[in-house]
C-alpha cells in the first residue's frame, strides 16, 4: 500500500465527525423526552414468556402495559 488509502480514511472521518458535530447542535441529547406511556422492560418480558413478537402482538395485549 502506498498510504493513500490511508489519507482517504483520515479525511473521511474528520467529515463524518463534522457531521456528527451538527447533529449534536440541532438535538440537545441532555434533554428529557417525553415518555413512550407503556412499560417496555414489562411487555418484553411478557413477550419473550409466551414466544410472541412484539409488533404481531394485538392493542388489547399491548393496552395492558399502559403507564398512563
Amino acid at each position: 500500500m502506498n498510504g493513500q488509502m490511508k489519507n482517504f480514511n483520515v479525511n473521511e472521518s474528520a467529515e463524518k465527525d463534522k457531521m456528527a458535530q451538527e447533529f449534536i447542535k440541532t438535538v440537545n441529547p441532555y434533554s428529557t423526552k417525553p415518555g413512550l406511556g407503556i412499560d417496555l422492560r414489562s411487555l418484553a418480558k411478557y413477550a419473550k414468556a409466551n414466544n410472541k413478537n412484539i409488533t404481531l402482538m394485538t392493542d388489547s395485549e399491548l393496552k395492558q402495559f399502559a403507564i398512563r
